[in-house]
């Protein structure tokens, strides 16, 4: 069982990207008057966390590699879709300059932006003895031509979920396939399993929502889900969902048809 407590404080943290389009530097940038867009959406990297005793010498290091990401809003809240369950705030910007979530509450937290650009941020929390580190990227949008293409079935990862916790990632692997038109519709398919029937065959609309670049299938039905495309070349496709309902992340991995 992995435990995300700490990962979950970094996490929230996501939105202190409020820093200046400065270059980047190893000291803590201020939030106010920044001119970096950082009311958009960064995709989690990885979350470091270091303990240093009294004497400052560093008892432990460790890194984490959750999923998901974390969207800034200019109405001052902020979600969170990572390994845990879903969490949405508020935001402010202190007299500091930290970022600020939760503020005047018992969650609030303050973090420090340590590096911001447009296309990589670094946010830090120091908790006594204890430094944690998160690094993030901005959110490419894929566009539509580069996912109209039929997807191979590769493997799927599959998390159930706690408030902060990841159970554990099953590996499934079935034969089937995904597929994008020009049109906007989808075809799905899987094949059996196991011994198991395969379901039904699946048609719908498809499209990329904004703001947000998420993958949208069915929009606005009862069966409406959506995707974070985590990676994408010429010949694979990574894409990631969380089902709320399950309390399961979705990693799925596909190959571009030959």
């Amino acid at each position: 069982m992995k435990k995300y407590s700490s990962v979950w404080v970094i996490l929230l943290a996501v939105v202190c990207f409020y820093a200046c389009k400065k270059e980047v530097k190893d000291t803590q940038i201020c939030l106010h008057d920044s001119s970096v867009n950082y009311l958009k959406r960064w995709a989690v990297q990885s979350i470091e966390t270091n303990v240093y005793n009294n004497n400052k010498e560093l008892l432990s290091h460790t890194v984490v590699y959750p999923q998901g990401y974390f969207q800034i809003n200019d109405d001052f809240s902020y979600s969170l879709f990572s390994d845990g369950d879903p969490v949405n705030g508020k935001w402010n910007i202190n007299k500091n300059c930290e970022f600020v979530l939760n503020p005047a509450t018992a969650k609030e937290r303050d973090f420090s932006v340590i590096k911001l650009s447009d296309d990589s941020l670094v946010l830090r929390q120091t908790l006594g003895g204890i430094i944690i580190t998160q690094h993030y990227a901005a959110f490419k949008c894929p566009d539509l031509p580069s996912l109209q293409f039929r997807w191979d079935n590769a493997f799927t990862l599959a998390a159930p979920y706690g408030p902060d916790t990841v159970i554990k990632t099953i590996y499934l692997r079935q034969p089937g396939f995904f597929q994008l038109n020009a049109d906007a519709s989808y075809n799905l398919v899987q094949a059996p399993m196991n011994g198991m029937p395969p379901p039904p065959p699946l048609m719908g609309t498809w499209g990329i929502a904004q703001p947000g670049c998420l993958v949208v299938l069915d929009k606005r039905k009862p069966n409406q889900r959506s995707f974070e495309v985590q990676k994408l070349t010429k010949d694979s496709l990574v894409i990631w969902r969380k089902d709320t309902t399950a309390k399961v992340n979705y990693q799925q991995h596909y190959s571009k048809h030959k």
